[in-house]
């Protein structure tokens, strides 16, 4: 691999493993959207689940975060969800609950995302942001890009339906300088 990921695995004691199309089993979601869709079942199987997504632009969604970052795990054909994007994320976020949602903010894509991004559309922040509510995460890491929460339709979709709050005055939040 050329982003080192895997020496860097293997020198830590780890074992890095691999995407098997076989792990892919249909899931009841009984979302708004998705009421089954195949999901990879190791995410339901581990004990814990930490999502690190990079916050970046996204020309669909407006930003890729914690919930965006749940189509990972998506089997099947993914671009059928683009129709009712927003409320297939939410629905995909009815099944799956993080323990911790850790949004690396150190280097951004403000524009021309996922796939146009060129180096002049890369900010430097050197911001984290971590919490176990995904919904506050992404309301709060929206205001990176100049936006706020409810300017995502995920985000302002999730936070009616209860999944998390997108009011940050409602939140405590602490930052930390390094």
């Amino acid at each position: 691999m050329q982003s080192g990921i895997a020496d860097s695995v293997k020198t830590a004691g780890g074992e890095l493993l691999y995407v098997d199309e076989r792990k892919f089993k249909d899931t009841k979601i009984n979302g708004q959207v998705l009421k089954e869709w195949p999901l990879y079942t190791e995410i339901f199987e581990a004990d814990k689940i930490i999502n690190i997504p990079i916050a970046k632009h996204h020309g669909l969604s407006n930003l890729t975060m914690a919930m965006k970052n749940w189509m990972g795990v998506m089997g099947g054909l993914r671009k059928q969800i683009h129709q009712k994007l927003d409320e297939s994320l939410v629905d995909l976020s009815l099944v799956i609950k993080p323990t911790l949602t850790i949004l690396d903010a150190v280097r951004i894509l403000v524009n021309n995302g996922p796939s146009g991004g060129d180096v002049k559309d890369v900010r430097t922040l050197n911001t984290v942001i971590a919490g176990v509510d995904q919904v506050a995460v992404d309301s709060f890491g929206a205001t990176l890009f100049g936006m706020k929460g409810s300017d995502l339709g995920c985000v302002k979709i999730a936070d009616k339906y209860g999944l998390g709050t997108m009011d940050l005055s409602k939140l405590n939040i602490k930052k930390i300088k390094i």
